[in-house]
């Protein structure tokens, strides 16, 4: 079945259970509970988009998908105001984790081979919004509210582009060290009951704390109420985990009601077959002996390795059939505009006056030039459409850009902003 996964990522709190002390890394569940219980009937409506997919069968489709992401770094200071390398970096552990091309792939155990393959699912990072602020954002559990805050401008954060055709990504400081990250479930689900999506289609998207916004490294969590911190190890996965989310996916062990206290709770279901049950998430455990529905003869382990767990992030490595399946079906029904057109799917054209580009040709340098200054991407492409030099978070108006070391020839000035988009030759001597 397929209830709500609002995806708060590593959102950890803990809960005594007689000696027992248990880490929850997510208020998802408690959020799903809440849902259910103002709006009657909402697990079972959920169940609909699980039935659609496993009424598809198991056909594989191979085609390469491209989804334009921007990214909104909204920051107080600046060392939350992250360098464009680091923005850079991140996307190349989605863009790994959603071909498969991640090098631990390989550290899958025996029991999952059968069942993990390649989404074939690719970013392309096409325009960085920079916004500095004195806003906070912090979450509300009990109200029931998220930092949403940061989505719009008026209210301290950064407008999301076109929702419709992009996966808006903001990174900013969430207070308290708890909650490090949330997803919305795809907006447009007809079945789906009032207040389960995002409250409006600006606010689509996934939001992420700056400081697991990276690749390496440790993070120590803070627990709500002051209870219980853990440290768990950083690699880029706190987004791979929310753009499942994003595109439809469960946590695997199914948001349970039981597991929320720390019970193995195996009547709760993710909606994915080749997905093992499972009672607990794997609280940041990689342990090979972890069987929390140990159910007999032939049973499977926890699958930690299972991007949608909470394992330590350099243990994940996987996404199974049945998850691939659903994200392609969202892909192509509620969430089709994302890889509609182009790859960076700005089909509104700017005016060749936007930019003007001189000397060209142009022997030692060339200048770009225009008259906004608003944040936009600028790529240098050659003639083979290779990307040789990009600015992501440009602002400024004047951009000159040495040629000494191209290889004389054709080459091509890609111009993104939230505007439209614009491309104009120019050649090297």
């Amino acid at each position: 079945m397929w209830k709500f996964f609002l995806g708060l990522s590593l959102l950890l709190s803990s809960v005594q259970i007689g000696q027992t002390q248990v880490q929850e890394p997510c208020a998802a569940a408690h959020y799903l509970h809440h849902l259910e219980a103002t709006h009657p009937g909402f697990e079972a409506a959920t169940r609909q988009v699980y039935d659609r997919v496993r009424g598809q069968g198991q056909a594989r489709d191979l085609t390469l998908v491209t989804i334009p992401v921007v990214v909104h770094l909204v920051y107080q200071n600046e060392a939350q105001n992250l360098p464009d390398s680091l923005i850079e970096a991140v996307l190349e552990v989605l863009n790994q984790d959603y071909r498969r091309l991640n090098v631990d792939a390989i550290q899958v155990r025996e029991d999952f081979l059968p069942v993990v393959d390649d989404p074939f699912i690719q970013f392309e990072l096409v325009g960085v919004e920079r916004v500095a602020t004195t806003a906070t954002f912090e979450l509300n559990l009990f109200g029931g509210t998220l930092p949403d805050n940061v989505k719009t401008t008026a209210t301290g954060g950064s407008d999301a582009w076109d929702p419709e055709h992009h996966l808006n990504i903001w990174v900013c400081n969430i207070e308290g060290g708890a909650l490090l990250g949330y997803a919305y479930p795809p907006a447009d689900l007809s079945h789906w009951p009032e207040g389960a999506s995002a409250p409006s289609p600006g606010l689509d998207g996934v939001v992420v704390h700056y400081e697991v916004f990276r690749r390496t490294g440790t993070f120590t969590t803070s627990g709500l109420f002051g209870l219980g911190n853990i440290t768990v190890s950083v690699r880029g996965r706190t987004i791979t985990h929310e753009v499942g989310h994003y595109l439809g996916l469960r946590h695997i062990w199914g948001d349970g009601l039981l597991s929320t206290f720390g019970i193995p709770d195996c009547n709760a279901d993710d909606g994915v077959e080749d997905t093992p049950n499972q009672g607990l998430n794997s609280q940041f455990s990689c342990d090979p002996a972890n069987n929390t529905c140990n159910e007999g003869s032939g049973d499977l382990p926890d699958m930690w390795e299972n991007f949608m767990d909470y394992a330590q992030e350099d243990c994940q490595n996987s996404f199974t059939f049945g998850q691939i399946e659903i994200m392609r079906s969202v892909l192509d029904n509620e969430r089709a505009g994302l890889i509609e057109g182009s790859v960076s799917t700005r089909n509104v054209q700017l005016p060749t006056s936007t930019l003007r580009l001189y000397p060209n040709p142009a022997t030692d340098n060339f200048v770009i030039q225009r008259e906004e200054n608003t944040s936009a991407t600028v790529r240098l492409l050659n003639a083979q459409g290779q990307i040789t030099r990009q600015w992501l978070s440009w602002t400024q108006n004047r951009l000159e850009v040495a040629t000494a070391s191209l290889p004389a020839g054709l080459y091509y000035v890609q111009y993104v902003s939230r505007e439209g988009q614009l491309t104009q030759a120019v050649v090297v001597e």
